[in-house]
């Protein structure tokens, strides 16, 4: 009887392990969401869809500002990830070096990173309307193209 108790109580505590292991890689949306929202209160049109991994490790999005400029935003568990993945990226934002992987970046514009909470956010473009945009919402450039 001792053994059949003993079982269950390892069963539950291995479940609960799981379910505590599961809910600390989730991603939380609430930094991305207040991102579109306050963009959206700076003026510009939002169409907001999910894309494929690139080069970055975080879970991708894709915000078409006013229909026609882009920016990617990468989603991660938590800041910490975030901040592990951010330094693979050069100063100017041409290349990314995990240790593993070098890739070299062509643009077809000036590529502008940015850091908030558990997000990295890339506009690759010239409009400093945007670029002003990010700045003021999420704070200075990381990588890319300073003006």
């Amino acid at each position: 009887m001792k053994k059949i108790i003993f079982a269950i109580l390892c069963v539950i505590i291995l479940l609960l392990a799981l379910i505590g292991c599961n809910r600390s890689a989730q991603i939380s949306y609430d930094a991305y969401e207040e991102l579109v929202r306050n963009l959206e209160n700076t003026g510009f049109t939002i169409e907001a869809e999910d894309v494929e991994e690139s080069i970055l490790i975080g879970e991708r999005k894709w915000l078409t500002l006013n229909g026609s400029d882009n920016i990617s935003v990468y989603l991660y568990e938590n800041n910490d990830r975030m901040e592990k993945d951010a330094p693979y990226l050069s100063n100017d934002g041409f290349s990314y070096d995990n240790g593993k992987e070098s890739i070299d970046i062509e643009w077809a514009s000036y590529p502008h990173f940015f850091k908030s909470e558990n997000m990295i956010i890339l506009y690759v473009g010239e409009n400093s309307e945007i670029v002003y945009a990010l700045e003021e919402l999420v704070g200075p450039q990381f990588a890319g193209k300073t003006e």
